[in-house]
C-alpha cells in the first residue's frame, strides 16, 4: 500500500509539472535597441495574438500618397483591413489602440481622397474640415482663388519664415513665384500642403507612441529575458 501512494503522489506530481510547462511558453520580440525572449501561458494567449499586437503597435502605418486615386483608394483599403483583421489579445489596453490607429487612417485616408482631388473639388477642402479652424481658412482661400488665395500663400511663407533657418531663402522662393504667370497655381499647390494639409493633419487623431505601447506589451508575459542589446 505505501508503494502504491507513492506512485500515486509521484503521478500527480508529474501531471502538474507536465501541465505547467504545457501552458508556458516561450516568444521572441524586439524594441528599439533590445531582443527579448518573453514567457507567456498559452491559455491566455496565442502566439497569433501576441505577433498580432505586436505589429499593431510597432507597424508605422504611414501610407504615402503618390500616383492615382485609385492607387491612393487601394493602399488605404488595404491598410485598414490589415489592421481590422489583427488577432489581437483582448485586453482593454490594445482593443483601444486597435480602434486609436484604425480611426488614424480612416481620417488620413479621408483628407487624403479630398488633397488628391483638391483641383477638381476644391469646396470638398470646407467640408473636410471643422469650423473656426485654420485649415477652413486656408480651404476657403483655396476655393475663392484670386487674391485670396495669393494672400494666403504669404501668410503661409510668412508663418514658415518664423521658424526657418534661412527665412530670405523662402522669401525670395516667393517673389519669384509671384512675378510667374502661373503664380496662382503654384500658389494653390503650395498652400494646399503646406497650408491646408498641415492645418488638417493637425485635427486628426494621431497615436503618442511614447513607449507606453512596449511597457502594456511586456506585461502580457509571465517574465521576460534581455536576450541582447546594440550599443545606445
Amino acid at each position: 500500500m505505501r508503494i502504491k501512494r507513492i506512485s500515486i503522489g509521484m503521478f500527480m506530481l508529474m501531471s502538474a509539472i507536465n501541465g505547467a510547462l504545457a501552458q508556458t511558453k516561450t516568444w521572441t520580440f524586439d524594441d528599439e535597441l533590445c531582443t527579448y525572449k518573453g514567457y507567456y501561458d498559452n491559455q491566455k494567449y496565442t502566439e497569433k495574438q501576441l505577433a498580432d499586437t505586436y505589429n499593431l503597435f510597432r507597424t508605422s502605418h504611414y501610407v504615402h500618397d503618390s500616383g492615382t486615386f485609385e492607387e491612393l483608394t487601394a493602399r488605404y483599403d488595404s491598410a485598414i483591413h490589415y489592421v481590422k483583421d489583427l488577432q489581437i489579445v483582448q485586453t482593454h489596453y490594445f482593443q483601444g489602440l486597435k480602434k486609436d490607429v484604425l480611426q488614424y487612417l480612416q481620417e488620413t485616408y479621408a483628407l487624403k481622397k479630398v488633397q488628391k482631388n483638391a483641383k477638381q473639388d476644391t469646396k470638398s477642402l470646407i467640408m473636410a474640415v471643422k469650423e473656426d479652424t485654420k485649415a477652413r481658412q486656408y480651404a476657403e482661400a483655396l476655393h475663392k482663388g484670386g487674391d485670396d488665395l495669393l494672400e494666403a500663400y504669404e501668410q503661409v511663407i510668412k508663418m514658415q519664415m518664423e521658424n526657418n533657418s534661412t527665412p530670405e531663402y523662402l522669401w525670395h522662393n516667393y517673389e519669384t513665384t509671384m512675378k510667374h504667370a502661373d503664380r496662382l497655381d503654384r500658389a494653390f499647390d503650395y498652400v494646399l500642403v503646406y497650408g491646408w494639409w498641415n492645418s488638417a493633419n493637425n485635427l486628426v487623431h494621431h497615436i503618442n507612441y511614447d513607449g507606453t505601447q512596449m511597457k502594456q506589451f511586456q506585461r502580457l508575459f509571465i517574465k521576460t529575458e534581455t536576450l541582447d542589446c546594440d550599443e545606445p
